[in-house]
């Protein structure tokens, strides 16, 4: 399925009801006294006076402590965790001054009841860095929560028994406040959302019944179903119903895997979904279901041995067939370029059809690549009688066209690739052809393609230029190294892996060739390597417990800068998204905030040690100025459903040093923890 509304694609998953995920949407912690003095109350009156009691209370409440409280007392819950940050730095000194904040046990499973009421002052940190905004709960449990991507709106899916499974949305107002604007009844524990990027419209995919739901905002801000498509329900060995948004997102294309059936929906200038006219029912073959997605004019699909390109009218308000044609043997796949003006055809006997569309929209087969083919014989029973069939022992795994659509590659089990383009004159022709290749891909914008050879070395070739044949490979040799990674500009490489006991910088030597330009040496071989948006430092993760970052001094010379030394494995170290900063998670429970000094070179921020926790994941928000750890404790590991679970949250004071300026500690497992799109917000 296509991610959609800047990466935002979230699939809601909850497989089982784990008791140690459970406690996770159980902590409810009361928004004031005068809900947990009602509380205290509300199992010893009748349901009249239940209610009663509520408007009292709501009556009471300060203006400052609105909140939203359902009056059918036998579905009341208070709904999710959230927290939002204060935007001002620590005070100038807080770093090397502020006292270590006390860790306040939350009780696992909590009735409205028996709420301690001195829980709710939980998250008034001593920084005043964090206020909780929203609290709330599922009698049973929670199973996935997001946001959108602006973070005006929240998500969140849960159930109040075993059968009953709820969708449950918010959003925020102009004055930072947060209101639920819709709840509805979903038909199983996994559903996946989208919204458009407008975020006005809203896809919820059911796995269970197949249904699709299309809603909108209303002028209310609440989100009204505007349209529900049927959909074959979930079937054993198919896939759940697809859905998602045209890239232009102006279309809805839904896939139902088992039947085969494609729908297109368009909108029109008064946001309103309505179906595209078909002539004839739009089918596709279900072996293709990973790899459908929506597009925005052409739809490409087969059966067994046709090939159909769909074009969808705006004018007309329907769906044509541009291109039509019987291959004579079994399809094994097919796909469209990006841009929406090439595709491919592969057949099952390693035959590869290459089509494109001119200027007036007509589609034409334009080329075609073959790979050899190697068979034997295998002698089988039909009826007890022996008979003989040919079987093929190679395949062509994958087939892919750069970003710009102008090349197309594809591999064999054979370990032969085959570049394929346009040449001088327009034609489709076969540019080039690898021997021995354990692996090839274009690169990020298409403009490379590089392949990694069975000799171990690497050949990296130039797309942009035209012409018959690809050529003046450069070649990088680094012998048993497995992985390459490429730099956001392509003229920085990384290679390493888990056989070498070094990590190679590759760079530009002024002249257009790739040399070699430094070696970062760990010992039992490496498992990752990262440079940095800047393409000016390198990280590497050994299996020997080290992190390094070697920094591109102004000599042009790369010079090591920092080692961080743990005493067991490193789980994941990475640079933050701007590549200012970095952070290192160990299996001995430390985490590492790294960055640069005065002096512009890599140093620890600081050290986090959690034992006996076990830190389960790290993250900067979006404006790196928090940084989140959470986790588990290690006590009786997969036995202990109960084991505590901690959420730290650490920020950056205007001397610029980080400190501790939360430590929550929960009697009960930590599921999640993460910001908001925004970083203004953590949700727990």
């Amino acid at each position: 399925m296509q991610p959609i509304a800047q990466g935002y694609h979230r699939s809601i998953d909850g497989s089982g009801l784990q008791k140690d995920e459970e406690a996770s949407s159980n902590s409810l912690k009361p928004i004031s006294g005068l809900v947990a003095d009602s509380n205290s109350r509300i199992k010893e009156v009748s349901g009249t006076e239940q209610n009663n009691t509520i408007k009292r209370l709501k009556k009471d409440l300060p203006p400052e402590q609105a909140i939203s409280i359902d009056t059918n007392i036998d579905h009341r819950k208070l709904e999710i965790v959230r927290h939002k940050f204060s935007t001002t730095h620590l005070s100038p000194g807080t770093t090397s001054q502020q006292p270590d904040i006390e860790m306040i046990q939350f009780d696992r499973r909590i009735e409205p009841g028996n709420i301690d009421p001195a829980k709710r002052e939980i998250f008034q940190s001593q920084a005043n860095c964090l206020e909780l905004q929203l609290n709330v709960s599922f009698d049973c449990f929670i199973f996935h929560t997001c946001f959108s991507p602006s973070g005006n709106h929240l998500f969140i899916s849960g159930c109040d028994s075993s059968t009953d499974h709820r969708l449950v949305s918010w959003r925020k107002d102009a004055d930072g406040n947060w209101w639920e604007n819709s709840r509805s009844m979903v038909g199983s524990q996994i559903i996946t959302l989208q919204l458009n990027q407008s975020e006005n419209t809203l896809l919820t995919c059911d796995s269970q019944d197949g249904n699709v739901k299309v809603s909108t905002l209303n002028s209310d801000g609440r989100w009204e179903e505007s349209l529900v498509l049927e959909h074959t329900p979930l079937v054993k060995g198919y896939e759940p119903v697809m859905a998602s948004f045209s890239p232009l997102q102006d279309k809805i294309m839904t896939y139902d895997h088992h039947a085969g059936k494609i729908n297109v929906l368009q909108v029109d200038g008064n946001n309103r979904w309505t179906r595209l006219n078909q002539p004839a029912e739009i089918r596709q073959s279900s072996q293709v279901a990973l790899n459908f997605k929506a597009t925005n004019n052409y739809l490409l699909t087969y059966n067994d041995t046709q090939a159909t390109i769909w074009g969808c009218s705006d004018q007309s308000n329907c769906i044509k067939q541009k291109f039509d044609r019987d291959y004579g043997g079994f399809i094994e796949d097919c796909q469209l370029s990006n841009d929406e003006r090439h595709a491919f055809i592969l057949l099952r006997n390693n035959q590869v059809f290459f089509l494109a569309c001119d200027d007036n929209g007509h589609w034409s087969q334009v080329g075609e690549v073959r790979h050899f083919r190697q068979t034997y014989e295998l002698e089988v029973k039909v009826d007890e009688e022996p008979d003989r069939t040919i079987v093929d022992w190679n395949h062509i795994y994958t087939a892919s066209f750069n970003a710009s659509g102008q090349y197309a590659l594809t591999s064999d089990f054979a370990k032969q690739t085959i570049i394929s383009g346009y040449d001088d004159n327009g034609a489709w022709v076969e540019k080039l052809d690898i021997r021995d290749c354990d692996y090839a891909f274009f690169s990020h914008t298409g403009r490379k393609v590089l392949a990694r050879l069975s000799t171990g070395s690497y050949k990296i070739w130039d797309c942009t230029s035209t012409g018959i044949s690809l050529d003046k490979a450069q070649t990088l040799e680094h012998i048993d190294s497995k992985l390459i990674t490429i730099g956001p500009s392509e003229n920085l490489f990384l290679s390493y892996g888990d056989e070498t006991n070094y990590a190679c910088i590759w760079g530009d030597d002024g002249e257009g060739h790739l040399v070699e330009k430094a070696r970062v040496c760990h010992q039992g071989g490496i498992f990752a390597a990262h440079t940095n948006a800047q393409e000016d430092s390198v990280l590497t993760v050994g299996h020997d417990c080290t992190v390094k970052i070697q920094g591109l001094e102004r000599d042009g010379k790369w010079r090591e800068q920092l080692v961080v030394q743990n005493k067991q494995n490193i789980d994941f170290a990475e640079f933050s998204p701007s590549g200012r900063l970095a952070f290192t998670v160990s299996q001995d429970s430390t985490a590492c905030i790294l960055g640069r000094d005065d002096n512009g070179e890599w140093v620890q921020h600081a050290v986090i040690k959690r034992s006996p926790f076990s830190i389960k994941s790290a993250k900067f928000n979006k404006l790196e100025n928090h940084f989140l750890i959470f986790g588990n404790h290690f006590m009786n590991f997969g036995k202990d459903n109960d084991k505590p679970g901690f959420v730290q949250l650490w920020s950056i004071g205007d001397d610029g040093k980080w400190a501790k300026t939360e430590l929550i500690k929960l009697d009960h497992p930590v599921k999640e923890a993460d910001f908001s799109p925004d970083g203004d917000h953590l949700i727990i």
